[in-house]
């Protein structure tokens, strides 16, 4: 299941871009998660969230200001949907102060940098630290190496010890072919789901 096609509106927050989805029959096992995808600008953040719901690419998109805002399903293998609510922050030095407000509550965070970019691999370490500071306690964080249909410039394995030391989980994708788009939210989903379920379906006394 995804999202329906729409196109971009500005909310009445200017510095948010919405992204609506046609509405689903929802269902009573639906679960609702905020996902925020996290990255130096130009990563492949918003590449990554479009495919995800529209599933093509697109060369030329609009640099995002603030963040925008898009919804995703995705059923387990236990039957469960896990309905995503996904934050596509901007990477843009002149926002970071502003990417705090988009934490808040955020269940899983997906961590992107272009693997051919040394500098977007040194800052992971910056984005992990500010989802660990202002994310939910125990926000599941998953880091993306992005732009894999290209030659590497980065060792896998350096990465996976980095990712082994910051206790996160990795994942290569590509944006523009699609390589592990799915695959990547479906797992977050997983371990957002085995993570805090008992969070999620707690209805109170």
């Amino acid at each position: 299941m995804g999202c329906g096609s729409s196109s971009p509106r500005l909310a009445s927050t200017r510095n948010i871009n919405i992204v609506t989805s046609a509405s689903e029959q929802q269902k009573k096992n639906d679960t609702k998660v905020k996902i925020v995808l996290l990255g130096d600008s130009g990563v492949g953040k918003s590449s990554i969230a479009l495919y995800l719901c529209h599933g093509r690419f697109t060369e030329k998109h609009q640099v995002t200001i603030g963040a925008a805002f898009l919804h995703h399903s995705i059923e387990l293998k236990n039957g469960v949907t896990m309905k995503l609510h996904i934050w596509d922050t901007g990477g843009q030095e002149r926002f970071r102060s502003m990417a705090p407000l988009y934490y808040r509550d955020a269940y899983g965070a997906v961590v992107v940098y272009d693997s051919n970019n040394v500098e977007s691999f040194n800052s992971l370490k910056y984005w992990i630290n500010e989802i660990k500071s202002n994310g939910s306690r125990n926000c599941c964080i998953m880091v993306v190496a992005n732009k894999k249909d290209l030659p590497q410039k980065l060792n896998s394995e350096m990465v996976m010890r980095f990712c082994e030391q910051e206790n996160v989980s990795f994942i290569e994708c590509s944006a523009k072919t699609g390589e592990n788009i799915n695959t990547l939210f479906e797992k977050i989903a997983s371990r957002i789901y085995l993570r805090f379920k008992e969070v999620l379906y707690y209805d109170g006394p």
